[in-house]
């Protein structure tokens, strides 16, 4: 339980995201709907599909004032909210959803649900991506190595809380008998998203010169992680409890 030690940790074939890949890997991947203004805001909808199983994350992004992002677990608003639903949502389920979702603890979901999550953005990344891009140029990649996302999710609940589906209801499906299998998805379609949302506004802000990017930097990029940060030095400090 050593910093030292736990900063050269690597992952194995246990690893929760090494195996999700592995079992979603055959799997039909769409980004179904991706309404965003010029400024990013709006809705989008992924989904993975396998025979008649789908799982479809929506996506609420928000505009948001500087004073008001915070990645404290006191926050009431985000950059942006996701949910990753059991099917393939109707037009009903994302009008119901979008007053509940960005609401996140203080909403109401269903269960139809499964995963919940906010994150909000790194905004010194996602900047520096938009106005590189705008200007026909890729980002610079030692800065963007230093930072490793463009947002940070802040919470990723499941199983039962706010009204999402209890694991009794899903614990059958052979593709989730993994630990964390849902969330994980819900998480590298969140990143997708960010890839998306930073090309779009880079294009909206000069159509004519932008360019998409590059595909061996996403490879580079995650999901931050700003969940639990006061448990971390608990952890570090009470090594014995584990």
């Amino acid at each position: 339980m050593k910093l030292s030690r736990l900063g050269s940790f690597h992952q194995s074939k246990l690893s929760f995201l090494r195996s999700f890949l592995k079992e979603f890997k055959d799997w039909e991947y769409k980004r179904d709907l991706f309404e965003l203004n010029e400024n990013g805001y709006g809705t989008a909808v992924y989904s993975f599909k396998k025979s008649t199983r789908v799982y479809s994350l929506i996506c609420y992004a928000n505009e948001l004032n500087e004073n008001e992002r915070s990645d404290r677990v006191i926050a009431t608003k985000w950059d942006a909210a996701f949910v990753l639903h059991d099917g393939v949502p109707t037009k009903q389920d994302i009008e119901r959803l979008r007053n509940e979702v960005p609401k996140q603890e203080v909403g109401r979901l269903s269960y139809k649900e499964l995963t919940l999550s906010r994150a909000n953005k790194s905004v010194r990344a996602f900047n520096h991506v938009v106005e590189s891009l705008s200007k026909g140029n890729q980002p610079d990649i030692e800065l963007l190595s230093k930072v490793g996302y463009l947002y940070r999710t802040t919470a990723v609940y499941g199983s039962g809380k706010f009204g999402l589906a209890d694991r009794f209801r899903i614990k059958n499906r052979e593709e989730i008998y993994g630990p964390f299998r849902l969330e994980m998805m819900l998480v590298y379609l969140v990143r997708q998203f960010t890839f998306d949302q930073v090309n779009h506004v880079a294009k909206h802000k000069n159509p004519r010169k932008a360019v998409s990017l590059d595909v061996e930097i996403c490879r580079n990029l995650g999901i931050g992680n700003s969940t639990g940060l006061g448990m971390a030095p608990f952890i570090v400090n009470h090594p014995t409890l584990l």
